[in-house]
């Protein structure tokens, strides 16, 4: 059931840490089919079905990115972005027209004309769509957090500085944002991994802001750092903090991309060796950790060494981490004949597992079913297994278990 959601005044991010979405449409159907489409982010959505009411939400409510119509009767979707786009506030909120109509090229002018990211025309993509909002969420958010931390400076003369720095950055990041949507479209048009070549896109360029958020931030902490409170050095550190975990989150992005788009390279492979490798350079990195580990011998297969090697290290890294609250931390690697006399190889391990009604989130990039703080990651790495072993023309599935363990599988 489509619900006008009202949402209190000038709230952008509440407690609970949602953002607001604001969907602006005059079909019924359209509305449900993206309330639908945008649930499973976990925002707030705030439906309109007008321009008229559209503005008025955007009067009392920031957004973080607003999708809307082009043909609506009264005030059509043009009218309304030009209206939004005159106000100080929401100058900068990002618009995606959503039309099955006004498809020719002098709409589409118009559309980026009046200021919008993106013109997307039905039928569309609805993966693509979800995750172009998530990114221009995540990016609100983070820019959200960046500007509260910076009220917390309280020397009025820092605090200007790092504003107007900011918004240098803020108008940036949107010129950023529009020539990164206009090479996702060119990228479109040759490739059919839509999403892996708008991350490698968006990613590469917003590294560049984050280094200035970097460096400004080791500049007032070493430059000022006599006339800084504890207080204000630690929300400096928090800063930096944030700035390096997002640039690694980036790099895994690229990463990911990377091995959509490499060439395969295939030859016959000992993945027993392979494993074995793995499990000494684990056993390098942490060696107080004692792990029984079985690898079956031999295992053979032809595909691309290097990105096999990549495959193993995320299963074999992941079966490591997720056992480490184990007194006795078991993995296995191994291999059998499926019933039509394929190769299906699996990891194996006695860890805290999951439980499997979710097991459909796991290979999707940055999903995470645990906490954060006590198994760290990026939240990319079965999404690169996801690529590796499709890119080698097989499948991938996990079974698991709560406090059991949990058993990964693929073909090649």
């Amino acid at each position: 059931m489509v619900k006008h959601v009202d949402v209190p005044k000038e709230v952008a991010v509440d407690k609970d840490g949602k953002a607001n979405i604001l969907v602006v449409d005059d079909r019924r159907s359209n509305l449900v089919a993206l309330e639908a489409l945008l649930a499973p982010l976990g925002e707030r959505l705030v439906l309109a079905s007008s321009g008229r009411e559209a503005l008025r939400h955007v009067l009392q409510t920031e957004f973080a990115v607003i999708l809307m119509d082009v043909q609506m009767p009264d005030l059509d979707g043009l009218e309304t972005a030009a209206l939004i786009r005159d106000r100080e506030s929401s100058r900068y909120i990002p618009i995606i027209f959503i039309t099955a109509i006004n498809t020719e090229e002098q709409y589409v002018f118009q559309g980026y004309s009046v200021g919008a990211v993106d013109y997307i025309t039905k039928p569309f993509n609805p993966t693509m769509l979800a995750s172009k909002v998530s990114v221009f969420v995540e990016l609100y958010k983070k820019e959200k957090l960046l500007k509260e931390q910076t009220k917390l400076l309280h020397e009025a003369e820092l605090e200007a500085l790092l504003l107007k720095q900011r918004e240098k950055e803020r108008l940036f990041e949107k010129e950023t944002i529009l020539e990164m949507n206009k090479l996702l479209e060119e990228r479109v048009q040759e490739r059919t991994a839509e999403l892996e070549a708008f991350c490698y896109s968006v990613s590469h360029d917003l590294r560049t802001p984050l280094r200035s958020i970097h460096g400004y931030s080791s500049t007032l902490e070493q430059d000022f750092e006599a006339s800084l409170t504890q207080e204000a050095q630690s929300l400096l550190q928090r800063i930096k903090g944030a700035a390096k975990k997002m640039d690694e989150l980036i790099l895994a992005l690229l990463s990911l991309s990377r091995i959509t788009r490499a060439e395969l390279h295939r030859s016959r492979i000992d993945i027993s060796d392979l494993a074995k490798a793995v499990a000494d350079e684990l056993r390098t990195n942490e060696g107080d950790r004692v792990v029984e580990l079985h690898i079956q011998e031999p295992m053979v297969a032809d595909g691309d060494p290097v990105l096999l090697r990549s495959l193993l290290f995320n299963l074999i890294g992941n079966a490591w981490k997720f056992t480490s609250e184990q007194e006795s931390a078991y993995v296995e690697v191994g291999s059998f004949l499926s019933q039509n006399g394929q190769s299906v190889y699996f990891v194996k391990d006695n860890g805290i597992g999951f439980n499997q009604k979710y097991s459909h989130k796991l290979f999707q990039p940055f999903e995470r079913l645990h906490n954060v703080e006590a198994y760290p990651g990026n939240g990319i790495g079965l999404a690169t297994v996801l690529r590796i072993v499709r890119k080698h023309g097989g499948t991938v599935w996990a079974e698991g278990e709560e406090n059991v363990g949990a058993q990964f599988f693929f073909t090649l």
